[in-house]
């Protein structure tokens, strides 16, 4: 036979009672007869579990009264001698580590390139391009003073005719009264 063959087909739920029913008709004697016998352990279980909690408490306490000044006695002497450890490192230990990493990092760092004196080279370019800048300036005041010019912008005279005036013509002398003006490339001298 087949296993579905020997199951009972459950329809509803009249076939679900059955099976609670009959569940419970199996179950009932042995329930019957153990239930009082539970119920009387019970019963028994609970003074003892309360003598065993008080019995445990009493215990946790007298090993508390026990511990707490030996503990406490421990405590009162390890306290100078982790600060007198404490004290050993920081003035012996320390220093040999401090000066044994400062050593290695001057053993791993890279040495800097010399410097060959570029900064001094382009300070001694600079000052001299200063004073040659300065040099032709005094050169061309006294040429202008040696050419009896006193101002940069030479007074307009007749003798300018072919110049060129401030309103950029060629200038004669019978314009405006003005003579010419200096040009840029001649050194603030007036075009002849």
């Amino acid at each position: 036979m087949s296993v579905l063959t020997r199951k009972q087909a459950v329809s509803g739920t009249g076939g679900l009672r059955g099976h609670a029913a009959y569940a419970v008709r199996q179950v009932a004697p042995v329930a019957g007869k153990t239930l009082p016998m539970a119920q009387q352990a019970a019963q028994q279980a609970v003074p003892l579990a309360k003598s065993a909690g008080s019995s445990v408490r009493q215990g946790a306490d007298s090993a508390v009264a026990w511990a707490t000044p030996l503990v406490d006695a421990a405590r009162s002497w390890a306290a100078p001698q982790i600060e007198q450890s404490a004290r050993a490192i920081s003035e012996s230990l320390a220093p040999m580590i401090s000066s044994a990493l400062i050593s290695a990092a001057h053993k791993i760092d890279v040495e800097p390139k010399k410097r060959r004196g570029h900064r001094g080279m382009l300070l001694g370019t600079m000052l001299l391009t200063v004073a040659a800048g300065m040099a032709a300036m005094l050169m061309l005041r006294r040429r202008n003073d040696a050419a009896g010019f006193s101002s940069p912008v030479p007074s307009p005279s007749s003798s300018d005719l072919g110049s060129v005036n401030a309103t950029g013509q060629a200038g004669t002398e019978g314009q405006d009264g003005e003579g010419g003006t200096p040009d840029a490339d001649a050194d603030g001298h007036p075009r002849i």
